[in-house]
C-alpha cells in the first residue's frame, strides 16, 4: 500500500510523461492524399509532412512509402482525466461518437468490446479509463501539490470537416452515371450526397450547382468550396468536385471520375488545369 501511494506521489510530481512509439510505414494507394492518410491514422497533416518533407506540394505517387508518426500521449501533472461515459441515442455510430469526443475508434472498441458489432440504444459507452482517485493522494500523502479535476471540452467538427470526412469515406467507389449512393456516383451525385450530411440540398447537375452559392477567385479558394471544370469543351461546366486541401498554388479536390470513380485529384494535373472554370462557396 505504501509503495502504491509513493508511486502516485511521484507520478503527480512529474511535470510530464510522454510515451511514444517509432513511426510506421504506409504504402500509398490509388486516390489517397496526405489529408486522407492523416485521417486514417488519426494524426495531423503537419506531423506527416515533418517526417516526409519531400512530399509537400507534390502529388503522391502510387505505392510510395511514407512515414506516419505514432500517436503520443502526454500526461501533465495538472490534467488528471476522470472516467467519462456517453449514453447512446438512436442513429449514433461508434464513428460519430469518436469524432464528437476526440477518442479513436480503436480505443472505444477496446474499452467496450461487447458493442463492436452492435451499438444498443441507451447503452452506457465508456469513453476513457478511470485514473487513480485524487483524494487518496491529497488525504494520505503530505504534499503541497494541488490537483485539479479537468473536463476536456471537444468542439463539434466544423461543417467543412464533416463534408470532407463524408466524401472521403467514398474513396474508391465506382463511377455510375446518375448515381447518388455508395453503389456508384457521378460527379454531381457525390457532391449532392455529401452536402446532405449538413442539411444543404444542392441542385442535381454540375451545371446547376455552378450557379449555386457565391463565385470566388481561385486565390481565395478554401476547403469545402466547389470547383468546376469544362470536360466537354466549349467552356461549359460539366464536372464538379469539392476542395479538400490547398498547398500554396495547388488545389486538391475529391470527385467522381468516369475512369477511376471517387478519387482525389489536383489542379496541377494538366487535364484539370486546362479545363478549370470557377470556384463557388456554398456554405
Amino acid at each position: 500500500m505504501i509503495n502504491y501511494k509513493f508511486f502516485i506521489f511521484l507520478f503527480l510530481l512529474t511535470s510530464s510523461m510522454i510515451f511514444s512509439q517509432t513511426s510506421i510505414k504506409h504504402k500509398v494507394t490509388k486516390g489517397e492524399s496526405i489529408y486522407a492518410i492523416a485521417k486514417k491514422y488519426d494524426v495531423k497533416e503537419a506531423a506527416i509532412y515533418q517526417l516526409n518533407p519531400k512530399v509537400k506540394g507534390k502529388l503522391l505517387q502510387l505505392n510510395k512509402i511514407i512515414l506516419i508518426p505514432s500517436k503520443q500521449v502526454e500526461i501533465d501533472e495538472k490534467e488528471v482525466y476522470i472516467a467519462e461515459k456517453h449514453i447512446v441515442v438512436s442513429g449514433e455510430t461508434l464513428f460519430k461518437i469518436s469524432k464528437k469526443y476526440g477518442v479513436s475508434l480503436q480505443e472505444l472498441e477496446r474499452l467496450n468490446p461487447s458493442v463492436i458489432k452492435k451499438l444498443p440504444i441507451n447503452y452506457q459507452l465508456i469513453l476513457r479509463e478511470e485514473m487513480p482517485a485524487v483524494d487518496i493522494v491529497t488525504t494520505e500523502v503530505e504534499t503541497d501539490v494541488t490537483i485539479e479535476n479537468t473536463i476536456e471540452i471537444i468542439e463539434e467538427p466544423s461543417k467543412i470537416e464533416s463534408l470532407i470526412e463524408t466524401a472521403s469515406k467514398y474513396l474508391g467507389v465506382r463511377y455510375r452515371r446518375g448515381g447518388t449512393s455508395s453503389n456508384g456516383f457521378d460527379c454531381s451525385g457525390l457532391i449532392l450526397n455529401t452536402f446532405k450530411e449538413i442539411n444543404i440540398t444542392l441542385p442535381r447537375s454540375s451545371s446547376q450547382q455552378s450557379k449555386f452559392g457565391i463565385k470566388k477567385d481561385k486565390s481565395q479558394a478554401q476547403k469545402g468550396d466547389l470547383i468546376f471544370f469544362a470536360t466537354r469543351g466549349k467552356g461549359i461546366v460539366s464536372h464538379v468536385g469539392m476542395i479538400t486541401e490547398i498547398l500554396e498554388d495547388e488545389i486538391k479536390f475529391i470527385h467522381s471520375s468516369t475512369q477511376l470513380g471517387v478519387i482525389i485529384s489536383s489542379t496541377k494535373e494538366s487535364y484539370y488545369s486546362k479545363r478549370y472554370i470557377q470556384i463557388n462557396n456554398v456554405l
